[in-house]
């Protein structure tokens, strides 16, 4: 039991040892032709035939992990020097050394004629692209033109709409800087036109919105009157804004005509589509 213990001890001292040497070495593993990576690993074969115990197995894991590691360099390695492969070079080396004297060194390690089924085509082959007619490069333009022209499309309509609805929310404005005060009733209905009422009412959210306008529902009807955006010291001494919803639909509107008796619109009938 004594000499088991005394070998066991003595052989994770020697692999131990080995890890350590090797670990020492890892740059010229890298570097020569592989033959001391090679003698490393003949050792380590040779220790594992006494291996008894886990702790012996972990050594000699761990041995086999760094020998794997250092091959895995070594092979990135020569997939990175490939890429200096000169391939004019090589086949002027071969014109000069001629196709027979090849084939008479290669007599020498095979008999067995050499097959060209390893060679995929020539070394210097330069790859020409495709030829496509005029007509189905062109096509292929105006199709991936299309997609951008409809965006620049879209991008155009919601400019000149935005450009718009400034325009005529300030055209409201200088209405209401002339009519108001005025009852809300009358200063957004249309007459002639539901959804230019409905159109108004829109144009004055934002000029509430920006404090240019407010309503004052004191009197028991909305009165409706342009006035200076409040600072920030009215805030301040209490001044808070309110909301207020307005829903119109159509019955709604033709009773505010008749209750207020509206002929004409404060705000201008603007022509529509059909009537121009």
């Amino acid at each position: 039991m004594d000499t088991d213990a005394d070998d066991s001890r003595q052989l994770r001292h020697s692999y131990r040892e080995l890890l350590a040497q090797a670990q020492a070495q890892r740059t010229a593993y890298l570097t020569d032709d592989g033959s001391a990576l090679a003698q490393t690993l003949r050792q380590a074969n040779g220790f594992y035939t006494r291996v008894r115990t886990t702790t012996e197995g972990i050594l000699d894991s761990r041995l086999l992990i760094f020998a794997a590691d250092v091959s895995a360099q070594r092979a990135h390695q020569l997939r990175t020097d490939s890429a200096a492969f000169d391939t004019s070079a090589y086949v002027d080396r071969l014109a000069a050394s001629r196709w027979a004297t090849l084939g008479r060194r290669a007599l020498a390690v095979s008999r067995t004629p050499p097959r060209f089924a390893c060679l995929h085509g020539p070394l210097l082959a330069e790859k020409k692209p495709p030829r496509r007619a005029p007509a189905v490069r062109r096509a292929r333009a105006l199709r991936s033109a299309e997609p951008a022209q409809a965006v620049e499309s879209v991008a155009g309509d919601a400019r000149r709409a935005e450009n718009q609805t400034t325009r005529l929310v300030h055209r409201v404005h200088k209405l209401l800087l002339r009519h108001g005060p005025i009852n809300l009733f009358r200063f957004v209905t249309n007459p002639r036109s539901f959804a230019q009422s409905v159109e108004n009412i829109f144009y004055v959210s934002f000029l509430i919105r920006d404090a240019k306008a407010h309503i004052d529902v004191a009197s028991g009807q909305p009165v409706i009157d342009a006035c200076e955006p409040p600072a920030h010291e009215d805030y301040a001494h209490g001044l808070a804004r309110k909301q207020l919803i307005f829903s119109l639909d159509e019955p709604t509107w033709r009773e505010i005509i008749d209750v207020y008796a509206i002929a004409e619109p404060v705000i201008p009938h603007r022509a529509e589509p059909d009537e121009q």
